[in-house]
């Protein structure tokens, strides 16, 4: 079976997944893979100042069809923001250090393993959402979920060679830091409804922070935001929710406010610096307006988790030769 694409650019930071060579070997073993279904597959390595959202805008523009972003949620992020609203459809190849994209629709943790399964996958047509910040006049694209408050301020306070040595440990170790601290509070507006908590989290996907469950009505293929507050400022009851969320149980948590809803207005309360975080990378601080976009990507994804939206589906990835 040969896949309809023709063209397809892996986008790949060769200095990720545990050092230079290891991060080739993979990519380069993904691209000859991919190479089974479509006829040309070139790599095109990250630099600081070229960064997979540029490198993804260009390759859309120079005619590849297909965009594949080799590395974690960040990086799949980065190429969103590069192809939102171009007619180039995206395969994800998961290899990061958050991979939540993947576990969240069924796509293999792995990227040759993803690259194997295109011709199984389907294209979806995903409507992103965005976070627009007034004070700058700028806005950045997720696909996942943005965040504002505390996770926010674990993103801001992560240690990055923690990071690399240790992967998605390094969040939990940056989470248990902030408990030994007082949290400030922010304000958001749903709809016509006023409310104040210390965490904000607008989400396209069930899964947060790896594969726990949070806001648990999401769908990357919905058109509306699940949106969860957390109310409190104290550490003692930030343990409770993280118990509650470990446990599946944070639905009936007194005092978490759900909504769903296609905006979410949040402003800092007096001159506090509220961070804001998407997709697992730091995007920039209150205020922000977190939306539905209207701006969509078409998402190569299993069938499976797009059975549940038949009306997103473009069309299968795959024809007979």
């Amino acid at each position: 079976m040969r896949s309809k694409f023709q063209r397809a650019a892996i986008l790949y930071n060769p200095a990720a997944g545990g050092g230079l060579q290891h991060a080739v070997r993979r990519v380069e073993q993904a691209a000859e893979a991919l190479r089974r279904h479509v006829p040309v597959v070139d790599l095109f390595p990250t630099a600081p100042d070229r960064r997979a959202d540029v490198l993804a805008a260009e390759a859309a523009a120079g005619g590849y069809d297909l965009i594949a972003p080799c590395g974690g949620d960040g990086t799949i992020n980065e190429a969103v923001n590069g192809i939102a609203g171009s007619s180039a459809n995206l395969l994800p190849l998961p290899a990061g250090t958050a991979n939540v994209l993947a576990w969240e629709t069924g796509l293999p943790v792995d990227p040759v393993k993803a690259a194997e399964a295109l011709p199984s996958l389907v294209a979806c047509d995903v409507e992103l959402g965005v976070v627009e910040f007034p004070k700058e006049a700028r806005e950045r694209y997720f696909i996942l979920m943005a965040g504002a408050g505390v996770d926010a301020e674990v993103v801001y306070r992560l240690n990055s060679d923690l990071k690399k040595r240790v992967g998605i440990v390094a969040y939990f170790a940056s989470g248990f830091a902030q408990l030994f601290r007082r949290f400030n509070r922010l304000h958001l507006r749903v709809g016509d409804e006023a409310l104040t908590g210390t965490l904000v989290v607008a989400s396209k996907s069930r899964l947060y922070g790896g594969r726990l469950v949070l806001t648990r009505n999401s769908h990357l293929l919905a058109d509306e935001l699940d949106v969860a507050c957390f109310p409190s400022s104290s550490p003692v009851v930030y343990v409770g929710y993280m118990a509650a969320v470990l446990t599946r149980t944070i639905q009936w948590f007194r005092g978490v406010t759900w909504r769903r809803s296609r905006q979410v207005e949040l402003h800092a309360s007096e001159d506090r610096e509220i961070y804001v975080q998407v997709d697992g990378e730091l995007a920039g601080r209150l205020p922000a307006t977190l939306r539905m976009s209207g701006m969509r990507v078409n998402v190569m994804l299993p069938q499976a988790y797009a059975a549940d939206y038949p009306e997103r589906m473009i069309e299968a990835g795959a024809s007979a030769d």
